[in-house]
This record gives structure tokens, C-alpha cells and sequence, in this order.
């Protein structure tokens, strides 16, 4: 009997894993629909200096109460490169979710998450790694979000950068170019040092390789930039959203929760545990057992 009472309390304990990934996956899908933010304020952060800077822009404010909401757990930024950025949660829920697992990453969800949201509602495609999990002995998780730099060159840089880039090239000085575009030296000098940073502008402030093949072939890539508000001017109804979307799983589960439990097999408990370790979500685990009723 006590191998049999062992059996159901690991079956119940992947069933609430199942249904809190699904309800996870189902907040994610919500989030990013509903998350899409303007090119203008994605270049902000994109031109950050340093991990401070980029911790203060409201994109990163948004991304952090998103995320938070969502059930993901609180992000940090910990790395802002040009074409990287990691972050870095604490005590992640998602961890909680695998009591038992130790030695692995188990993050995968807070992976595809950061991808979802750079890929559709930053229009910076790129691919995620874990690269620490607090199931695998790690003081906490962390994920590397590499970019792919052709997209962050089309995003990065506005019409004036373009247009600095196209005086330097013209020989022109910082003086020169600051007194036509009617900027302060401050400006010109923070904005040649971002141009500086991308790679576009050597240590001199002179035009690099890199420089002059943007300035003939990628000045004219993306067209005409959109412009609209802001998704965190709105929060309300994304959080609404998110809550909504999450109701099914939740009520599935109340719903298992009050079935008699002398109504379950036990080979049908067995069967049902064995074919949850192999799904990837809840849904896919519903699938599965419809189809193999209606087999039946």
C-alpha cells in the first residue's frame, strides 16, 4: 500500500505542475498579444550605457511588472551589451514548480517568455539560454538574450544618428556637425559616443568599416517607423487580460480537486503519470487522454 500511496502523491504533484505551466503558458500568450511597444521607446533602451541607465527606461520598468504578473518572478538586468542583454530572477516560481529536480535547468518557460516578448513586441528577433538555475546549484537564474545585430542596427539608430554618420563621412567636424543640426556639444558628444559604442564611429570619432557599409545599405531598411502608445500606459487591461486568460486552468483544477478519488483507477493513474512526463503542458496531456477515449 505504501508504494501505491507514493504513486497517486506523485501523480497529484505533476498534475499541479502541469496545470500551473498551463496557466503560465496561457499568461505568456496573453502578455505578448497584448505587450507590443513602440520602436521609439526600444531604442531608448537599446542606446543605454550602462546596466543603470537601462534599469531606469520605462520599457525595462513595464518589462519587470510584466513579467511579474505573467508569474515568471522579478527580472533584473545584470548585462546590457548592444547585442546582449542578461537577466538575472532571484526566486524564480517557475523553480517552485520542479520541488524534486536537482543537478538541471528548468527554466524553459521564462526562456521562450524573454524570446516571445524581444521577437514580437521589441521586433528584436534572437535566441535565449538559461545559463544558471537555481535547481541546477545556482544562486539564482539567469538568461542570456542574444540579438541578432542586423535588427538591432535597423531599430538602434534615428535620423539624426543617420545624419551624423552622413557628416562625418562628408568630413565634417563635431562643431560642424552639431552648429547644422542646431545641437549643444553635450548632445552631439553623447550621441557620437553611442555611435562610438555600436561600432559605427572609431575611438576618434572617425567613420569605421562598419560605418560606411550602414550608411550604403542599411540606412534605407524598415521604411516608415510606427508610432503609438505605449502598452504601460494601460497596464490595467493587460492585467485584466492576463487574469482572464488564466481562468480555464483554474477552474480545471478546482473542478479535479472535488472529483471522489475512490472514482480513479489505478491503472488508469499509472498510465496518466506515465504519459505526463512526457508532455510538454497540460494542454498537450488533454490531448492526449481525449484521444485515447474516443479510441476507446
Amino acid at each position: 500500500m505504501k508504494n501505491h500511496a507514493d504513486e497517486f502523491s506523485s501523480f497529484a504533484e505533476t498534475i499541479a505542475s502541469l496545470g500551473s505551466l498551463t496557466k503560465l503558458e496561457s499568461a505568456v500568450a496573453t502578455a505578448i498579444k497584448t505587450s507590443r511597444v513602440p520602436p521609439k521607446e526600444t531604442r531608448k533602451l537599446l542606446k543605454c550605457m550602462s546596466v543603470q541607465e537601462a534599469s531606469n527606461t520605462a520599457l525595462f520598468q513595464f518589462m519587470r511588472d510584466l513579467f511579474e504578473k505573467i508569474g515568471i518572478g522579478q527580472l533584473e538586468i545584470i548585462r546590457n551589451d548592444i547585442f546582449r542583454f542578461d537577466f538575472a530572477i532571484g526566486d524564480s516560481p517557475v523553480c517552485r514548480l520542479y520541488p524534486h529536480v536537482k543537478g538541471k535547468k528548468t527554466c524553459y518557460i521564462s526562456s521562450e517568455s524573454l524570446a516571445q516578448f524581444f521577437s514580437k513586441d521589441l521586433s528584436l528577433p534572437g535566441t535565449v539560454e538559461e545559463t544558471a538555475c537555481r535547481n541546477a546549484g545556482d544562486r539564482r537564474c539567469e538568461f542570456a538574450v542574444s540579438l541578432q545585430p542586423l535588427a538591432v542596427y535597423q531599430l538602434a539608430l534615428d535620423d539624426m544618428d543617420k545624419a551624423i554618420i552622413a557628416g562625418v563621412i562628408d568630413g565634417h567636424d563635431k562643431a560642424q556637425i552639431s552648429q547644422q543640426h542646431e545641437m549643444t556639444e553635450e548632445e552631439m558628444l553623447f550621441r557620437m559616443n553611442i555611435l562610438r559604442r555600436y561600432k559605427i564611429l572609431d575611438d576618434g570619432y572617425r567613420i569605421t568599416e562598419i560605418g560606411e557599409t550602414y550608411h550604403k545599405y542599411g540606412e534605407g531598411m524598415g521604411g516608415a517607423e510606427e508610432d503609438f502608445q505605449p502598452p504601460w500606459r494601460d497596464m490595467a487591461k493587460i492585467s485584466n487580460a492576463i487574469s482572464a486568460s488564466t481562468s480555464f486552468a483554474e477552474a480545471f483544477t478546482e473542478t479535479a480537486d472535488k472529483e471522489p478519488l475512490w472514482d480513479v483507477k489505478e491503472k488508469d493513474i499509472v498510465n496518466l503519470a506515465e504519459e505526463a512526463k512526457k508532455s510538454k503542458s497540460f494542454a498537450e496531456l488533454l490531448s492526449k487522454r481525449v484521444k485515447s477515449d474516443m479510441e476507446e
